[in-house]
């Protein structure tokens, strides 16, 4: 009843207050519809929905939704799936199309599309589905049956943006789209005459054929990324599913291969773990990346020396001759203590004028010590302005975790310089 009040949202309900994963996994059967959200290149990000479901519960996220659908299909909803994708947030609207079950048979689902790229959490369209009798069954037989001689390149290949391949139980070719021959640089003949890609290096050629015969052997989903060499050298990432068919009692009948060009977007994924984990002015690693290589050594119980090296005089040139010229020297002496240590040491810059650096095993302090003071002593810069270093170093010992090791290293320091002022 309203007694003229405004009401105020009640609280966010708090970890306590939601159902722990074994209840949801468990209200997960009482599911009719199917959710995937799917990213702007067409993966699928997340995957919810009852086992008997488009794929059944959780086996869709990675995929390229064009691959759980009937070929027949993609033909037909292509261009209103790539209109979708271009239209503003809050756009809903509805496709029906032949979808798979999680048994690999085929099935006509109602898909109500959602664009929800607006939102921090989702970014991307949330794909609603249901299944629903198909009114226009024709009694079309479950894949494979009889794709070795009525499917064709045709059908479905020249409308996806990935590459991609399908194979019967004994891992011959019955399909594959342009995408997937452009990308192999091969043809569906070659491929069909089980003639693997030229290009492909030998050692992906061996685990793409036992990735193969493992999917054979059971129903299961693996990921494969390769390289090959044609006309470039690339790198291709593959998912490779394999779906039991229809009245086939769980065996296997066919395998379904996605293929797409990952070179630039890896390499655009080094190039920002590289500025993570890298000083811009002297492109040493930092301390993010020292942190995490100490706690790798720590665990695998390596022993290794930890030196931390301070500029002597730095402030100064700073201050008199601006930040520019203590840029100029940060990164020459940063270069001069990259050159100075072997392959198993490392040095990063933590600090304005602060550099530690890391030796493998049990090493010798005064060569160590010595070392890293003539890097800096024999730079231009520091000769120029009178710039020395103060230096700490320290063991790892048992049960050390990283910011022991730093912290004693930098009273060591502070001892150092303490001792030369």
């Amino acid at each position: 009843m309203d007694d003229g009040r405004t009401t105020r949202p009640g609280p966010e309900p708090s970890p306590s207050d939601l159902p722990d994963p074994e209840v949801l996994a468990r209200l997960v059967h009482y599911l009719n519809e199917s959710i995937m959200v799917v990213r702007r290149d067409w993966s699928v990000a997340a995957d919810l929905g009852p086992p008997g479901g488009m794929l059944g519960h959780g086996q869709a996220t990675g995929l390229h939704p064009f691959s759980i659908m009937h070929p027949d299909d993609v033909e037909r909803v292509v261009d209103d799936a790539n209109r979708a994708m271009r239209t503003e947030p809050g756009w809903k609207g509805s496709l029906e199309f032949r979808g798979q079950r999680a048994d690999g048979s085929y099935a006509m689902f109602h898909v109500d599309f959602h664009n929800r790229f607006d939102d921090p959490v989702l970014r991307g369209m949330v794909v609603v589905s249901r299944e629903v009798p198909d009114p226009d069954d024709d009694g079309t037989p479950p894949l494979p049956g009889q794709l070795s001689t009525d499917l064709r390149i045709g059908v479905v290949g020249d409308h996806l943006p990935i590459g991609l391949v399908m194979m019967d139980d004994r891992g011959h070719v019955l399909f594959a789209n342009r995408s997937a021959c452009e990308l192999l640089e091969t043809d569906l003949e070659a491929m069909r005459a089980g003639q693997m890609p030229t290009g492909l290096q030998p050692i992906d050629r061996v685990e793409l054929i036992a990735v193969v015969q493992r999917l054979q052997a059971a129903p299961g989903k693996e990921t494969l990324t390769a390289e090959i060499v044609g006309s470039s050298r690339r790198l291709l990432s593959s998912t490779l599913v394999s779906r039991a068919g229809e009245g086939s009692d769980g065996a296997v009948q066919f395998v379904i291969i996605t293929i797409e060009d990952v070179t630039h977007r890896l390499a655009r994924e080094q190039h920002l773990e590289h500025r993570a984990n890298h000083d811009s002015l002297t492109g040493l690693p930092n301390r993010a990346w020292l942190l995490d290589r100490l706690n790798e050594w720590l665990a695998e119980g390596r022993t290794f020396t930890v030196a931390f090296l301070d500029l002597d005089g730095f402030k100064t040139v700073n201050d008199r001759l601006g930040h520019a010229a203590g840029d100029d020297l940060l990164a020459e002496v940063g270069l001069s203590l990259r050159t100075a240590l072997g392959p198993d040491e490392a040095v990063a810059r933590v600090g304005g004028d602060e550099f530690v650096a890391v030796v493998s095993g049990p090493a010798d302090h005064d060569q160590v010590r010595h070392r890293l003071r003539r890097a800096v002593l024999t730079t231009v810069g520091a000769q120029a302005h009178a710039v020395g270093a103060s230096i700490g170093i320290t063991d790892s010992r048992q049960g050390d975790q990283p910011w022991d090791i730093l912290g004693r290293a930098d009273a060591a320091m502070y001892e150092d310089k303490r001792r030369s002022g």
